[in-house]
């Protein structure tokens, strides 16, 4: 009854004391707060992975940075955001953007990125790579501020090259014909061939190149010459003498003079050949045959291309040899087989070895 009737009596000054002491709580909180909030924070700042750590009194990140004076570019990456309240011990983390020269061929250009790998800085330029194509540094290198990016563009493909296949010459012994007399037998003719090579192009220039395939279109024909080996004839053989003679009107002085020389006589005809067969009408020297001047003979007696004076015939030339010519024999020449028939065989003939020139 006693508390009841002293908190009627006094309860407006017991409320007002009461109210008095909240507003001044309030009002002690609120200073001390202000003096908490104007103390100084420690902020790390760590910018493309180099930290720092710095004492601030700025509000947010974005009041922090400029008080640090840095700018952030829209492409840059900043964590956490620019309106982020400071707190005591707040991390910040800013990748800024870098300008990086890219050489493409040949070809330049500048990228604005964030990124720090080879690859990720091709990807953020839109350049796509080829299967062969090389880039230095490589795709996972690690790019530094004065990275300098190149990429070679390399190209691989098969080209055809047409070729003439030139021809060789072969020498084969020939028994039937003088020392140091030849006779070609076949001529020669370039072949053709289609070369494959494997090209590499590197920013469209070439570099390599490796024949990979070889086709004959046209088979090459050799040069075929007969090389005489047959020595000049013996001396029982033959009667060397130096005195000037006189036949058909003209004087020379012959090599040699042969005795008991027989003649015979052929056609183009003789050897069973057509006027169509290869060879048909031709010397062993490989030319035509003429008559009033082509003879047959051994050239182990008389070298192919001397002329002769035979008795009662004149003068003819060694152009031609024959499988039944050996030693002092002549096949004489006729267009006509027969008058080679009517010619016959002739025994007992001289002949006078002139040379490769006639008198």
């Amino acid at each position: 009854m006693e508390i009841g009737r002293v908190w009627r009596m006094h309860k407006p000054i017991i409320l007002s004391l009461i109210v008095g002491g909240a507003l001044v709580a309030s009002s002690m909180a609120s200073y001390f707060y202000l003096i908490l909030a104007a103390q100084p924070k420690q902020v790390t700042l760590t910018v493309d992975g180099v930290s720092q750590t710095f004492q601030t009194r700025a509000e947010t990140v974005a009041q922090f940075l400029q008080e640090r004076n840095i700018t952030v570019r829209d492409i840059d990456v900043l964590t956490p955001e620019a309106n982020t309240p400071i707190m005591d011990s707040l991390s910040i983390r800013l990748r800024t953007s870098w300008e990086v020269p890219i050489l493409v061929g040949t070809k330049k250009q500048v990228v604005h990125t964030v990124k720090r790998d080879v690859a990720g800085v091709l990807q953020d330029a839109g350049i796509t790579l080829g299967e062969l194509d090389q880039v230095h540094p490589s795709l996972t290198s690690e790019i530094a501020p004065d990275t300098r990016i190149v990429v070679t563009r390399v190209e691989e493909k098969v080209v055809q090259v047409e070729q003439e296949v030139p021809f060789q010459e072969i020498r084969k012994n020939d028994a039937s014909l003088s020392k140091g007399q030849t006779r070609v037998i076949q001529q020669g003719e370039p072949g053709k061939a289609m070369l494959h090579y494997k090209v590499k192009l590197e920013n469209g220039k070439e570099v390599s190149r490796e024949l990979v395939k070889q086709e004959v279109i046209k088979p090459k024909n050799d040069r075929i010459v007969a090389v005489g080996t047959a020595q000049p004839a013996s001396a029982a053989e033959a009667w060397t003498t130096t005195a000037m003679v006189s036949r058909g009107g003209v004087e020379f002085r012959p090599r040699s003079v042969l005795k008991g020389v027989t003649l015979t006589a052929y056609s183009p005809a003789g050897g069973g050949k057509s006027p169509g067969d290869p060879g048909y009408g031709y010397t062993a020297m490989g030319i035509k045959a003429v008559e009033g001047k082509t003879v047959a003979v051994d050239p182990n007696v008389i070298p192919l291309g001397w002329w002769v004076y035979i008795e009662g015939v004149g003068y003819r030339r060694a152009e031609d040899t024959g499988g039944a010519i050996k030693g002092k024999k002549i096949d004489v020449f006729f267009d006509n087989r027969s008058e080679a028939v009517q010619f016959g065989r002739k025994r007992g003939h001289t002949v006078y070895i002139i040379g490769p020139k006639k008198p």
